[in-house]
């Protein structure tokens, strides 16, 4: 995966989180949600990263569906 389709499934996900923001986690910030996610895709440690969208699907969330395909598409062998 390009480090450019890192940054864009890494910044959704921060959105998608931070839209969601409760009490608990007041003290994740937007910067620090982007950092840790992108840090997870970097690293290919990101299995907590994609249960908890997976989760998020469950739950009906669109942009969680859409994060995914991101997140699918690219890790697709590019097109010869």
């Amino acid at each position: 995966m390009k480090r450019e389709q890192m940054e864009a499934i890494a910044a959704r996900a921060t959105r998608l989180a931070v839209s969601n923001l409760d009490a608990a986690v007041e003290y994740m910030t937007e910067l620090r949600y982007y950092e840790e996610y992108l840090d997870q895709l970097q690293t290919d440690d990101a299995l907590c990263l994609r249960c908890w969208i997976g989760q998020e699907i469950e739950a009906g969330c669109r942009e969680a569906v859409e994060i995914m395909k991101m997140w699918i598409r690219a890790e697709l062998p590019a097109a010869a």
